[in-house]
């Protein structure tokens, strides 16, 4: 059972590296760097995959995991994680910036407008 949740950690933090762009050096940083980017189902996995892994490394702590919950933990977490188009969240990061600064540029030319309005100049 070790080996197997050192490889399903292995995998998940792979995928975090990945999809996510989030780095560190254990398990627990990363869900913690990935923060809100996860949902809340998932970060509940994860947090239940790091306490495992914790609890593997000492033989009488060991059998205080379940591996079916385990399993299962793994299962959600590399599902949600295949979803995730790293590509896809850029673009939809890059539409969104811009989209703000044009109705930063649209609501300051309307009060502009109004402030000439109100003054007479048009």
């Amino acid at each position: 059972m070790v080996h197997t949740i050192d490889q399903q950690v292995a995998e998940i933090r792979g995928l975090l590296e990945t999809r996510l762009r989030v780095r560190g050096h254990s398990l627990a940083v990363q869900v913690r760097k990935a923060g809100r980017a996860l949902p809340r189902a998932v970060r509940r996995d994860l947090a239940y995959m790091v306490q495992s892994a914790d609890l593997v490394k000492n033989p009488k702590l060991a059998r205080m995991v379940d591996p079916s919950h385990a399993q299962r933990a793994h299962r959600n977490a590399v599902a949600y994680l295949n979803t995730i188009n790293p590509r896809e969240r850029r673009i939809t990061a890059a539409v969104n910036v811009v989209a703000s600064i044009a109705l930063v540029l649209l609501v300051t030319g309307a009060v502009v407008l109004y402030v000439l309005v109100q003054r007479g100049f048009v």
